[in-house]
């Protein structure tokens, strides 16, 4: 600030009115505006309102009132420069006018030229006092702004890392059930919303269905989580669904969804500010992350969607590993059955074929016994009853040795094996995708 660009400043006289008189005749020259009271009072509370820049007062003016001036200065704190005037100086009043903030001590009668450059440089040292004031003032208020600003970079910086380290660790967990619970934690440890919802979408179905949440009370949990059903097709679909499913991008609401039947059911389940964040991977929403505030009402910022959009990335990535990986398990059982069917099949198989052989290999002699035993017994007729009785005893084996092929004959066939197809066992667009959308 320059003193062209300031107001004049203004001069307060403690003196008699005599003095008064002779200081503004030899301060004239300054171009600064000069006052002065009758009574104590109407300096102290000048002083005390800092409606003056400079005081200049005699130590020895009205029993002391100038020591008290000096006093006043000194106790009160304020900005305002003070020349001593003594007509009788003495080492003890310039070290008490010293001690008691003066700037400048002068003697009466006053050298007119050093009086005005006293006056000058005590209004040039109060003004720059104040610029350096108002300067430390700004530097004071930048560093707190930098202050914040760091600790807000800062807490990204940490957020990040978290973010980081987190997603290496849900990364390696393919057990899904566990990789949900993991991802609902690390979100509580990232971020700060009353309560935290993780769905999955069930394509076939049409519908987001919650599996796990976080800041519900226990005894209302079960009753929440099936009351996080909601459709994502036809007239009754999530206020939502369209730019959250559909177009992928982030939803925000502070508890206003519509008049709608849904519309009034999702305000009453997210009274409070709210946001819900798609979980997406290779153009497939798997699933949402939905957070609210319905507690505390504090609002949902651009910050708390940026990190939770952040972490999404990795969860969603996450959810569909494990969901590959559980398919992946299934599939190899199913195989594994297969091939057990197949070995199944082909050990009923050899025992078709060697049932086959043994009827084969039985069945002519057997045939051939049979007859001979009954011209034998033809041929014996009531001569011998004794060769009678081992001709129907080999007569009863044949038969029972003929019964017994017939029972191998009437064992299970083999069933025609499995055929394992060709191919992918699974692939990605198994888990949905939204009709018209693109491949």
């Amino acid at each position: 600030m320059n003193e062209e660009t300031e107001a004049p400043a203004v001069v307060l006289l403690v003196d008699t009115p005599e003095w008064v008189g002779k200081l503004r005749s030899a301060l004239l020259e300054t171009g600064y505006t000069f006052i002065d009271f009758a009574n104590p009072k109407d300096i102290k509370e000048c002083i005390a309102k800092e409606e003056c820049d400079v005081v200049v007062f005699d130590v020895e003016f009205a029993s002391l009132i100038g020591v008290d001036v000096l006093g006043q200065i000194a106790e009160s704190n304020t900005n305002i420069s003070a020349i001593a005037l003594s007509s009788e100086p003495s080492l003890e009043k310039v070290l008490a006018a010293w001690d008691n903030a003066a700037s400048f001590f002068l003697v009466k009668p006053l050298d007119g030229d050093r009086a005005v450059r006293a006056l000058r440089d005590a209004v040039e040292n109060k003004r720059f006092y104040e610029r350096m004031v108002l300067r430390l003032e700004q530097l004071q208020k930048a560093n707190k702004e930098l202050r914040l600003r760091n600790d807000e970079y800062a807490l990204k910086a940490q957020q990040s890392a978290t973010i980081d380290k987190i997603a290496k660790s849900i990364a390696s967990c393919l057990d899904l059930d566990k990789l949900l619970s993991e991802i609902l934690v690390s979100i509580a440890q990232a971020t700060e919303f009353d309560r935290v919802v993780l769905s999955l979408t069930d394509w076939e179905r049409k519908v987001e269905e919650a599996v796990m949440a976080m800041g519900v009370p226990k005894e209302d949990y079960e009753a929440f989580l099936s009351s996080m059903v909601w459709p994502l097709a036809g007239e009754q679909a999530a206020p939502w669904a369209e730019q959250v499913v559909y177009f992928k991008k982030r939803y925000l609401s502070d508890g206003d969804f519509g008049r709608s039947e849904i519309a009034r059911r999702a305000a009453s389940a997210f009274p409070g500010p709210m946001a819900k964040i798609p979980l997406v991977v290779k153009d497939i929403v798997v699933g949402t992350i939905t957070v609210d505030n319905c507690a505390s009402k504090r609002p949902i910022t651009e910050n708390d969607t940026a990190v939770l959009e952040r972490f999404s990335e990795y969860a969603a990535i996450a959810i569909m590993n494990a969901k590959l990986y559980m398919r992946a398990v299934e599939a190899h059982e199913e195989l594994k059955k297969a091939q057990q069917r197949l070995l199944e099949a082909e050990r009923l198989a050899a025992i078709e074929r060697i049932v086959a052989t043994v009827n084969h290999e039985i069945n002519n002699p057997l045939c051939s016994i049979l007859l001979s035993v009954q011209m034998l017994e033809s041929m014996v007729g009531n001569e011998s009853e004794a060769l009678k009785r081992q001709a129907r005893l080999i007569m009863q084996n044949a038969e029972q040795i003929a019964s017994i092929v017939k029972k191998l004959e009437r064992m299970p066939r083999a069933s025609k094996a499995p055929r394992v197809g060709e191919g992918d066992l699974f692939d990605l667009h198994e888990f949905g995708k939204p009709e018209g959308s693109e491949a």
